[in-house]
């Protein structure tokens, strides 16, 4: 490499902004720009927009864009400036930390012709203020505030360090950078409170365009409902809002660097403004939308809307909500591939999660809860949803390149559990930094975070194991990767838990939670005990009615329901079973609860089915997981009428 990582001083702090200028000439042929940066950038050249957005990695994993530049260029000198972002942060599920820096490569005809190093000019950013650390959420890490009236300081040369990184390119494509979409203005208080809506979820770069007689800092807040008339600025520790310094005059703003997700804008000046426009814009991933006739329509308004909500989902990766976190969890994820599948035609973003999700690092063996992340904690039983997601991702795109390469990840994960193996069964695992997490319906399966406890086994987890081994005996059918043989092991657990969690209600056989917990009976441990194998033929026909009887006209079945989270697993239990019999109760319960989320003025569909007050009032209208008909309706088709 002929470039060096290099930054603006020797001792980067949490959440600094640096602003890099290289002038170089143009000449005949194709030119690229190669560029990485820790944690994000923003490249111009000529003053032009040319690269954003730093694919999310690892420190020890850097990934670098290649971006051709050739239609920005001029005859003569040109100027390269890059605006990069370091987030220092230490516990983000959205970042890990790494060293402040930047790294670029200009090259014409295969010749570097100009490079980041000690000949680069920088200085602190002039504008995007530094140190604030004020955080969205725990989870996104820290928002950004603008001043556009400060005055920048003289360009110094950088600081080169001679740090040796081997730079892995891009997996996936770059993000697309769209006009903005404006809000129409519900509220106009005397110039100085605006309430404005954007018509239905989107995701993107903040966009302001005013007038302003005199300097005056703007707050601008933003959000996916409105309560008490206003967009919930504050909610708890989170803070959804940017404030930018404006100039006298004219002042058109468009951020590059953090996305927000929502549908509502709210903007409190200081003294009145004339407002020309407000809004979002957009910054989706490229992929072609599949068409696809659902039947009806309210079965294609469903379809379609589940489809926008895994595109507003998808940007370096999968994510969970783009409004409060933008985090890549394995269980939702696998959701999400399984209708990007079907949605887009595509495999290759899919892939890139998953290899993104092997290269996380823990000393219990685990993977880790996001990532890339900084957060300490882990959730044991999406580390098993993992071998699904692989194999479902083999099958689909017909590639085992991906089970080859990670092979020894898979195999070291399945032996972490296999080692807590006791009797037949595992327990649930025990430190603080572990989450025995599987469903929000009941205080069992939501498991406890930051608390240190010795457990005995449950349901899920021994079942999700049973799950994986079956997994990965595939893989290694499909592979050819060697693997010891699970049939025996398999046969063994099912035994051990069939006698252990079964525990027949009324004559009805049906399957507990937990040791702990043997009245409490869910609708999810009962799924994932058919999916397991676990019951057997007559056992499984009777817990499959009592699963279907509440979707096909609301009956109590006496099991703690799902969410909308693990709907999948009953409805695919039930497909399992009987697809003739249940594939019409399955349709029947996508529509009334998905259909209710239309009516209730649904553009995205929602984390749970209590929408916003879910979580204190920090419920998502725009979740990952919840796209789900994206992939039954394609797979049902034959039964759609």
């Amino acid at each position: 490499m002929t470039g060096k990582w290099i930054w603006e001083n020797t001792a980067p702090q949490r959440d600094e902004y640096a602003q890099f200028c290289e002038k170089f000439r143009a000449g005949g042929g194709a030119t690229y720009l190669r560029i990485s940066a820790d944690s994000n950038y923003a490249a111009y050249v000529n003053g032009e927009l040319a690269a954003f957005g730093q694919y999310a990695d690892y420190p020890y994993y850097k990934v670098a864009d290649t971006v051709e530049i050739t239609r920005y260029l001029r005859q003569g000198e040109n100027e390269l400036t890059v605006d990069v972002w370091y987030y220092g942060s230490e516990r983000s599920s959205t970042y890990i930390l790494g060293e402040a820096g930047l790294f670029y490569e200009i090259a014409r005809d295969n010749e570097v012709i100009a490079a980041s190093g000690e000949e680069t000019l920088c200085r602190p950013h002039p504008h995007y203020v530094s140190h604030v650390c004020r955080e969205i959420s725990g989870q996104l890490g820290f928002g950004y505030d603008y001043d556009a009236c400060a005055e920048g300081t003289a360009f110094h040369p950088a600081i080169a360090s001679e740090r040796a990184v081997v730079l892995h390119e891009r997996p996936i494509l770059p993000l697309l950078l769209e006009p903005p979409v404006l809000g129409r203005i519900l509220k106009n208080e005397n110039g100085v409170h605006f309430l404005l809506d954007l018509g239905r979820e989107e995701v993107g770069f903040l966009y302001l365009d005013f007038t302003t007689e005199e300097k005056q800092t703007l707050t601008v807040a933003y959000g996916e409902h409105i309560k008490d008339g206003c967009v919930r600025r504050i909610l708890g520790g989170r803070k959804f809002y940017t404030e930018y310094t404006a100039a006298p005059g004219e002042n058109r703003f468009r951020a590059e660097f953090r996305r927000f997700g929502g549908r509502y804008l709210e903007i409190f000046a200081e003294r009145p403004i004339r407002l020309r426009g407000a809004g979002l814009c957009p910054t989706p991933y490229p992929v072609r939308t599949v068409p696809f006739d659902a039947g009806t329509p309210r079965r294609q308004a469903i379809y379609d809307v589940s489809v926008r909500t895994l595109r507003l989902c998808m940007h370096e990766h999968y994510e969970d909500c783009p409004w409060r976190e933008q985090a890549l969890y394995v269980m939702d994820s696998r959701n999400q591939m399984l209708a990007g599948y079907y949605a887009f035609g595509e495999t290759r973003f899919a892939r890139a999660c998953l290899y993104l999700m092997s290269r996380s690092r823990r000393d219990d063996g685990l993977l880790a809860i996001t990532y890339p992340c900084g957060a300490e904690q882990a959730i044991p039983s999406f580390s098993l949803h993992y071998f699904t997601a692989v194999l479902e991702y083999t099958e689909h795109a017909g590639d085992p390149s991906l089970a080859r390469e990670i092979w020894p990840t898979l195999t070291s994960l399945l032996g972490v559990f296999a080692d807590r193996m006791r009797d037949g069964l595992i327990a649930p695992f025990s430190r603080r930094d572990h989450w025995n997490f599987y469903e929000w319906s009941s205080e069992k399966l939501a498991g406890k975070i930051g608390r240190a406890e010795v457990l005995p086994p449950d349901l899920p987890l021994n079942c999700l194991f049973i799950r994986a081994c079956a997994a990965m005996e595939k893989l290694a059918a499909l592979t050819g990767m060697p693997l010891a043989p699970q049939t025996e092991r398999i046969a063994r657990m099912r035994r051990a838990v069939r006698a252990a969690f079964l525990a027949p209600e009324d004559g009805t056989p049906c399957f507990a939670d937990a040791l702990d917990a043997l009245t409490d009976h869910s609708e999810l441990g009962n799924a994932l005990a058919i999916l397991a194998g676990v019951p057997t033929e007559e056992e499984t026909a009777a817990i499959a009615e009592r699963l279907a009887a509440r979707m096909r006209d609301g009956t109590e079945n006496g099991l703690i329901p799902v969410t909308l989270s693990m709907k999948c697993f009953v409805y695919d239990a039930l497909l399992t079973t009987d697809r003739t019999r249940f594939a019409p109760d399955v349709l029947t319960d996508i529509e009334r609860v998905y259909g209710r989320m239309l009516d209730a003025d649904a553009t995205s569909f929602w984390e749970t089915e209590d929408g916003a007050d879910a979580f204190g009032g920090a419920g998502s209208l725009c979740h990952g997981w919840s796209a789900m008909p994206a992939y039954y309706y394609p797979v049902l088709k034959d039964f759609l009428q």
